[in-house]
């Protein structure tokens, strides 16, 4: 007790100490109040530089008008066709609970043919290409005949669009030597050894024009109805309209070829085998004839056997004969049968309405493009005069 009231008495009453309150901050206020003064940074900044924007604009747009007056009209023709299909290979039942599933029972392909899903790269091979640009085509100045070749070379103009779409791939290509074209395996089988060797030696120039024609023509394949689209795309319409047919036919003569060669090697054999049979029968039938006319009537015993002999040569090579002619009809109606039919569902027409350019199109896209640019102008103007300004200070 004395103790407490020394210190009482020394210190003196007691100090009471001050309440500390801790009042929560919302961060959210904050940063709510940070976006709303960035937004308002930002409108301003546009607002500030309208006019940029408006000058950039107008700037792309009297460019997207010159190069949308300036591109080069292309017409595209279409045809479409439905390959041979295996008859008999149906799905039944299961093709219904498949579909009901949403999977796909397109048509099956026959076991000896070509798949319809090879026909675009057979399209775009280096020798279906080179063959193509042997077709000749009438062009409309005095209705002369020329190559594709020398009619895409010399008489077809660049297009602008093309060009600036087609710039990034060639520039890659360039530094990369991506696009060196090479005999693949696919243009062997396609061609004789002499077309591959001509496809070896073509020149630069010769090698740019087949990729301009490849590129112009396109192949689609649609797997639940297996109907391939095939289109051409030129400056003139009826010369699209007749690369269109052209492509189709040639496409359909490979075919064939290809899905006949077994059965047109038998009827050749059999062909061959049966000019002999058929010279042998004519050769013994010729000398039965000469025999019986020297010896009408005067038949000896040795003379007899003569016949005898001949006779039955006569009638081994009839029967060879005979039998050869049976088989050679037989081949030639396989060979019919094996002939795929490449339905034309819609034929190649002389289009009347021009598919590029869509100048509507391009006047949008540089539209868009300018007020893009614009604004890249407004955002890195700043930016470009603080950089300035630290150098020259430094």
């Amino acid at each position: 007790m004395n103790n407490e009231k020394d210190n009482t008495g020394q210190n003196g009453p007691e100090k009471t100490k001050p309440e500390i309150m801790y009042v929560p901050l919302d961060v959210r206020t904050i940063e709510n109040e940070d976006d709303a003064i960035n937004i308002i940074e930002v409108l301003r900044t546009f607002w500030d530089g309208r006019k940029t924007i408006y000058k950039t604009v107008a700037v792309f747009t009297v460019i997207g008008l010159v190069v949308a007056l300036l591109s080069v009209e292309e017409y595209t023709s279409t045809v479409r066709v439905l390959p041979e299909t295996e008859p008999g290979l149906s799905l039944g039942a299961l093709g219904g609970i498949a579909q009901q599933f949403g999977f796909s029972a397109a048509p099956q392909q026959s076991g000896e043919g070509i798949s319809a899903s090879l026909y675009p790269s057979i399209i775009q091979s280096n020798i279906f290409m080179q063959e193509l640009m042997e077709y000749e085509v009438s062009i409309p100045i005095g209705n002369e005949k020329i190559l594709l070749e020398e009619y895409v070379q010399e008489y077809q103009s660049g297009s602008i669009v093309r060009f600036m779409i087609r710039l990034p791939l060639e520039l890659k290509s360039w530094v990369t030597n991506i696009g060196t074209d090479t005999v693949t395996n696919l243009d062997r089988s396609l061609g004789d050894p002499e077309k591959v060797r001509r496809l070896v030696q073509m020149s630069s120039e010769e090698w740019e024009t087949l990729r301009n024609i490849r590129d112009r023509i396109t192949t689609t394949l649609d797997s639940e109805t297996g109907v391939v689209t095939v289109s051409a795309k030129m400056q003139d319409p009826m010369i699209a309209a007749a690369v269109a047919d052209e492509v189709v036919q040639k496409l359909s003569g490979y075919i064939t070829e290809k899905r006949t060669e077994k059965a047109r090697r038998e009827l050749e054999f059999i062909e061959d085998r049966f000019e002999e049979a058929k010279t042998r029968f004519e050769q013994a039938q010729q000398e039965l004839a000469a025999f019986n006319d020297q010896n009408r009537g005067q038949l000896t015993a040795m003379a007899r056997t003569e016949e005898q002999l001949l006779q039955s040569r006569y009638n081994l090579n009839f029967n060879i004969y005979n039998s050869m002619a049976e088989r050679l009809e037989e081949a030639r109606i396989k060979l019919q049968e094996e002939t795929p039919v490449i339905d034309v569902l819609d034929p190649a027409v002389v289009p009347d309405k021009r598919s590029e350019p869509s100048r509507t199109l391009i006047m949008i896209l540089f539209i868009l493009l300018g007020g893009v640019t614009g604004v890249c102008i407004i955002f890195a103007s700043p930016i470009i005069k603080r950089l300035k300004s630290e150098l020259h200070h430094n």
